[in-house]
């Protein structure tokens, strides 16, 4: 709200006021009339600039509203902790993953990667209480692609010379790929979703790392320039 706005309404409000009213009083009605013209054009401006001050103050107070929701939102201990917990867990939950995916670069298909779906499970498991369930069916469908990997390669041991091992192989290697983001697999399309490049990149989403950092270059970029025009 802009009081000059309104005295200064106000003054050509009563000025066309007295002025229609000092030529009235002297017989002079039509100029009378003319003068008070501007006092009712006065009137609507007034209305005017009332509703765009309204306006202007509800969206203020909306704003206002939103930017406390937001601060107590992004402040509040229960915020601040459950971050800590995310980036606490994506930590320690892509340690993991990095070993696993040693475990299969090193040796290919192998038993031994039963235990890396063991590790990541345990993890996951300790920390579920901070994680959504739609992460949290991510990371299951990850570690089950790395069992299938294991059980079908402890079963390739097991399996005799003359055995069918056509279903097994299929199973052990198809998964292996998925994992490890190939695209194809004896010219089949293999899926992307069980790539650990995905895990990794959907706990990057957890904490918003993309977000932080764009908003962290943008800061950066604004101080530079407050610098330069200083």
């Amino acid at each position: 709200m802009n009081p000059k706005i309104y005295i200064g309404l106000s003054v050509v409000f009563v000025a066309s006021l007295v002025a229609a009213a000092f030529l009235h009083f002297f017989s002079v009605s039509v100029v009378g009339d003319l003068a008070a013209i501007p006092a009712i054009l006065v009137l609507f401006g007034a209305l005017f600039q009332l509703s765009r001050d309204s306006i202007a103050y509800d969206r203020s107070v909306r704003l206002e509203e939103a930017r406390n929701r937001f601060t107590i939102g992004a402040t509040s201990h229960m915020a601040i902790v459950a971050f800590d917990k995310h980036v606490g867990f994506c930590e320690e939950y892509t340690k993991a993953v990095d070993s696993a995916l040693e475990t299969l670069f090193r040796r290919g298909p192998n038993e031994d990667v039963l235990d890396n779906a063991d590790t990541l499970s345990t993890i996951r498991t300790k920390w579920t209480l901070w994680l959504t369930p739609e992460v949290e069916d991510g990371l299951v469908k990850f570690e089950g692609a790395l069992r299938t990997i294991g059980a079908q390669a402890w079963l390739l041991g097991e399996l005799r010379a003359n055995d069918d091992r056509a279903d097994a192989i299929k199973q052990a290697y198809g998964t292996f790929a998925a994992v490890l983001g190939w695209e194809t697999w004896r010219g089949e399309a293999v899926t992307r979703d069980l790539a650990a490049e995905r895990i990794v990149e959907g706990l990057r989403n957890v904490l918003g790392i993309k977000q932080l950092t764009h908003l962290r270059a943008e800061l950066v970029k604004r101080a530079l320039d407050n610098l330069k025009n200083g």
